[in-house]
């Protein structure tokens, strides 16, 4: 990477967050000592020295590689301690937590992080939490969800911000950026960063996807990354429309305030990616999220809709729907 293909990127990069970020605002960055986070940890370096930010950068040792997790959080405290950063951590046996949930190792060890980095803006009354995800991380993430079924949103991948609470972002700016341009920029800038070796291991399917499937697809397309980068914005567009089509449908269908009954005959008449997406946002309503919901068991939900018999129920996560007289009804499963 040259000078100016250096500088271009940066300011590309500064742009954005300052375009997202209020001068004097609190971010909580988090930090895992990898080649995104550094870079992202760089970024925001520049970033406060023309625009005044309190960083807070948090770190998560999942204690999954020994001395090696041990390693990555004493190199992310000197990393911050070298900037006079506020650093925070949390040391957490994922792999046991993991077993003692009976859940997938990245689905806890998210879950943990999210909460260290929530509580960490609470503390110090953050307006953002930043996390390093680049274009192939959305890449990875759109692979995965479309061999699972995932719905259209789950095709739409990561989003650049997200509003957690009324006062609280979840920002990602590193999505337009490949894994490829990063590592490139920190070689020409001689800067230091972990390696996780675990990242290696192919029984992890995130990781399958990166060292074999997504290495095969650059071979038809190199630019792979940008390329589903730019149309996963269209995907969300299209998302968007959808969600505010199905919350306009809910206020005007639903039966009590409760959310508990809605017209089944309405739902009857309108497009079948509508009925989908009314049933996901129905479940969302009433559960606050959509964890582990999938398009597989919306169908089956919808299935129910059409048969020709009198009473008909089916389990959705943690609800029932329940199909009498034209009338949806939602209990507790």
């Amino acid at each position: 990477m040259n000078q100016q293909e250096l500088k271009k990127l940066e300011t590309k990069l500064l742009t954005l967050l300052k375009d997202y970020i209020p001068k004097k605002s609190s971010v909580i960055l988090g930090i895992s000592g990898g080649p995104d986070s550094v870079f992202l940890h760089h970024i925001f370096n520049k970033l406060s020295e023309i625009h005044p930010l309190k960083i807070i950068v948090g770190h998560v040792n999942h204690m999954l590689r020994g001395i090696e997790s041990n390693l990555d959080e004493k190199f992310v405290k000197e990393l911050a301690k070298e900037k006079k950063h506020i650093f925070h951590s949390l040391k957490k046996d994922v792999n046991s937590t993991s077993k003692k949930l009976k859940k997938g190792l990245e689905e806890v060890g998210r879950d943990i992080r999210y909460k260290f980095f929530k509580d960490l803006a609470k503390k110090y009354k953050s307006q953002f939490i930043v996390t390093a995800h680049q274009a192939d991380d959305n890449l990875e993430t759109i692979l995965l969800n479309l061999t699972r079924g995932a719905s259209l949103k789950g095709l739409a991948g990561m989003k650049e911000i997200e509003k957690i609470s009324e006062k609280l972002h979840l920002l990602r700016p590193l999505l337009g950026i490949s894994k490829e341009k990063i590592l490139d920029y920190l070689k020409t800038k001689k800067l230091k960063f972990r390696t996780d070796k675990s990242n290696e291991d192919l029984t992890y399917k995130r990781n399958y996807i990166r060292h074999k499937i997504i290495p095969s697809l650059k071979k038809i397309n190199p630019n792979i990354p940008d390329t589903v980068a730019k149309n996963s914005q269209h995907i969300r567009d299209i998302v968007a429309l959808l969600e505010t089509s199905a919350l306009d449908w809910i206020k005007k269908n639903k039966l009590n305030k409760s959310l508990t009954k809605f017209n089944a005959k309405s739902l009857k008449k309108i497009p079948h990616q509508l009925q989908k997406e009314i049933i996901l946002q129905i479940y969302k309503l009433k559960n606050g999220n959509t964890q582990n919901i999938e398009t597989p068991h919306i169908e089956e939900v919808l299935s129910i809709l059409n048969k020709n018999t009198g009473n008909k129920k089916k389990r959705l996560g943690k609800i029932i729907f329940y199909i009498k007289n034209n009338i949806i009804s939602l209990f507790p499963a």
